[in-house]
């Protein structure tokens, strides 16, 4: 039973963190939303920057799974590669962003400048961004498709601060529209002109056929 008590907490704190922000969620709030005593809630978090870090650390696990599977999966062709990651990580989310915006993002512009355990663990999720991009790119130009003078350590940084200020201007205009626009340059940037035809429009992306919660629930309950 308490097992099952600590998943609803973390799974009603991550909607309300999503939907609130971490600022605008109280302990009060998620202990009604949950269905829990006070005393319930203390015995599974000794308080909410706990909750947070935990919530977090989810996402971190969940981009490392990802990454894993598909930026750094050398049995793929790299440039499929890039195509993948964008529709089961990023545009998978497209809904999602819309109503509520990036919950990483979030989490950085509210904590990450104030509390440095918050700044570890979202540095940790850009990291291994980082570096999945990084390889992916490497392969790419070693494959002879990237531009010439494309810097594949420094753009990797670029491309990623670029998603990042996309899916803030997402939610702000309540439109999509930055991110397709994101995902259309990204590859005029990157590869040499011949070869852009090998990359489908945002809209013939084929539509993601799951969710990102639903990918998220079982590392909730982990």
């Amino acid at each position: 039973m308490k097992s099952n008590n600590k998943d609803k907490i973390i799974e009603t704190a991550y909607e309300s963190f999503r939907f609130y922000g971490y600022n605008g969620t109280s302990i009060d709030m998620l202990i009604k939303a949950a269905g829990i005593s006070k005393s319930n809630f203390y015995y599974h978090f000794e308080s909410k920057e706990e909750l947070g870090l935990k919530i977090l650390g989810i996402h971190v696990d969940y981009q490392k799974k990802i990454v894993s599977e598909i930026l750094l999966d050398r049995s793929i062709d790299p440039l499929e590669r890039f195509i993948k990651f964008y529709t089961e990580g990023i545009y998978a989310k497209r809904d999602l962003f819309l109503r509520t915006g990036s919950f990483i993002a979030r989490m950085d512009l509210e904590q990450g400048s104030i509390n440095q355990k918050f700044r570890s663990v979202i540095d940790t999720f850009f990291q291994i961004t980082n570096h999945g991009v990084e390889v992916a790119l490497k392969d790419c130009e070693e494959s002879g498709m990237v531009q010439d003078g494309v810097d594949t350590k420094l753009i990797p940084q670029f491309l990623i601060s670029q998603f990042k200020g996309a899916m803030v201007m997402a939610k702000v205009l309540n439109s999509y529209s930055p991110i397709e626009r994101s995902y259309e340059k990204t590859w005029d940037l990157l590869l040499k002109k011949e070869l852009r035809h090998l990359i489908p429009r945002h809209d013939e992306l084929p539509v993601p056929t799951f969710s990102y919660h639903d990918q998220l629930k079982p590392l909730l309950s982990s």
